[in-house]
């Protein structure tokens, strides 16, 4: 093609690859508003999108606040309910078991769920020590 024929498509809009794309529009700023009512309600609408974003952020806090807590409520020992036990003098886990919860229960897994409950190491107790005798619901 030759330059005066380029040209002459140019101001016509016309390329040698296709029409030209139109102008685009001037864009204009974001006018504020000029007026005193006009900036009032400017700022409580952003003032109302940010209370409304802050009551967002928090039901979610709470959401996975109580989510944590509903997950983990299981696998806390110091959770269980169940009533208190006083040691008292020559007792021993096998003793409270079985005066506790009869000869129908499973001693062996009420002395672990004792020491669960109470956060023991082993099986000792002594006088005066206040045990959570947990229930065992089977």
């Amino acid at each position: 093609m030759s330059p005066a024929r380029e040209t002459q498509g140019a101001r016509r809009g016309v390329s040698a690859i296709g029409p030209a794309a139109p102008a685009a529009a001037p864009t204009r700023p974001v006018a504020r508003p000029r007026s005193r009512a006009g900036r009032r309600q400017l700022r409580r609408s952003r003032l109302a999108g940010l209370l409304r974003f802050v009551v967002f952020l928090l039901l979610i806090f709470v959401a996975v606040w109580a989510g944590v807590h509903v997950a983990h409520a299981g696998t806390d020992a110091s959770v269980y309910t169940g009533h208190q036990y006083v040691v008292r003098g020559g007792d021993s886990l096998w003793d409270i078991a079985a005066r506790e919860y009869g000869a129908d229960a499973d001693l062996r897994r009420a002395v672990f769920e004792i020491g669960e409950a109470n956060h023991l190491d082993g099986s000792a107790v002594q006088p005066g020590q206040r045990l959570t005798l947990p229930h065992l619901g089977e």
